[in-house]
């Protein structure tokens, strides 16, 4: 239930692997690293407080190195903490991460959820799009450490509830075009009450209470003007629950396909014709389910080659009580869910899923696996024993053969 790119601090730190013989150090603090991401509740249990938040890893100023911009939540109706809320931005200095937030000019104060990065203008400069619940902000990257807030001139308009973001070619034409992924609608003034009334226990509502919005794709024309093509290239035929997108040439057909991880609904599989229209095809390519033909809380997703066959596998982090599923691609067109056969299920059904990374931790050329777990309900034990709110992270490390 919340936006691809979750991020917690010793993600970039990570500070333990299991039965292995080497370890990471969290040193995110001790280098300046600080940020604390706040929901901005007061009790009333409003829905947006299960998400986010997310980060982007960006070289926004061109030193070679990566920086780090966090999004952060926002004040809501009945919040009586005395903070100053917005997104950070932090420069990488080698040894210290300094805050540039006011100097970059990109502290926004919407309840924000998730980001992307991208050089949107071919000019060398990493680009930034936030989502929002609410209006998404387009920032243009200056070249000169500063950003400039063009959202409207650029012709983007989302003011739904914008969780993740891409930026991809899709008609191979040399810009990057832009993939929102918009959750349900929703609005404060209609917070409906979930939980147990015997008790009047309070509790966050499930996503079932709620419709799901229109996802969108935003064509670059060039010059900062983008055209909202949802219509004309086949997306807005489905309408689903989004909160993570990735692009990729799952096919090897030369263009760049998209999937999106929904929560509760059939996931979308968009396969990309080249000429800006996309087919949706989960459900007989097998993506848009489980095994068990079910759909799943789908949230954090990433894309790696898996088992070494030269073709995009595909993870996905699910909700507690269902396992994260992983797709291996056939190459024939159809993936299969092997989540249990490669040793992923039975480990992550305790488990709440949200960011995750292939990576090759080991440097041993096959792609390990990197899972950020923790509840969604804050008092989840009231209702549920079998889990908490705070949880461990997951490190699987592949057996050279894909489980």
């Amino acid at each position: 239930m919340r936006a691809i790119g979750l991020f917690f601090l010793n993600i970039v730190f990570l500070s333990f692997l299991f039965g292995s013989d080497f370890i990471f150090k969290n040193e995110a603090e001790s280098q300046g690293l600080i940020f604390t991401h706040d929901h901005g509740g007061s009790g009333e249990k409003y829905y947006v407080e299960t998400m986010g938040s997310g980060v982007c890893l960006l070289d926004y100023d061109n030193d070679k190195d990566l920086d780090v911009y966090f999004c952060q939540g926002a004040a809501l109706p009945g919040w009586k903490k005395n903070i100053f809320l917005e997104n950070k931005l932090f420069r990488n200095d080698g040894s210290r991460w300094i805050d540039v937030t006011t100097v970059a000019g990109v502290g926004d104060t919407s309840y924000s959820i998730g980001c992307a990065c991208g050089d949107v203008d071919n000019d060398g400069y990493t680009d930034l799009y936030v989502t929002n619940f609410g209006t998404d902000i387009f920032y243009r990257n200056n070249g000169d450490g500063t950003f400039a807030n063009v959202t409207v001139s650029a012709g983007i308009k989302n003011h739904s509830w914008g969780s993740s973001a891409a930026f991809f070619d899709m008609d191979n034409d040399g810009l990057l075009d832009l993939y929102v992924t918009s959750y349900v609608e929703y609005s404060l003034e209609k917070n409906p009450w979930c939980g147990d009334k015997r008790t009047n226990r309070r509790a966050y509502c499930d996503p079932d209470f709620f419709t799901g919005a229109e996802d969108q794709l935003f064509h670059n024309l060039g010059n900062w003007i983008f055209k909202d093509v949802s219509i004309s290239s086949g997306i807005a035929i489905q309408k689903g629950k989004g909160l993570g997108v990735i692009p990729a040439d799952f096919d090897q057909d030369g263009d760049l396909d998209l999937y999106v991880a929904n929560d509760k609904v059939m996931n979308n599989y968009y396969i990309n014709d080249g000429q800006g229209y996309f087919e949706e095809n989960a459900l007989f390519t097998g993506l848009g389910f489980n095994e068990n033909g079910r759909a799943e809380a789908g949230m954090g997703v990433d894309i790696g080659d898996v088992n070494g066959d030269g073709w995009l596998d595909l993870f996905v982090t699910n909700f507690s009580g269902e396992s994260n599923t992983i797709y291996i691609n056939s190459q024939q067109g159809f993936f299969s869910d092997e989540t249990f056969l490669s040793g992923l299920g039975q480990p992550s059904l305790n488990y709440l899923g949200f960011g995750t990374k292939l990576l090759d931790l080991d440097y041993d050329g096959w792609l390990d696996l990197f899972v950020v777990n923790g509840h969604v309900i804050d008092n989840i034990n009231y209702f549920n024993n079998d889990y908490t709110h705070a949880q461990r992270k997951q490190v699987f490390l592949n057996n050279q053969n894909g489980t």
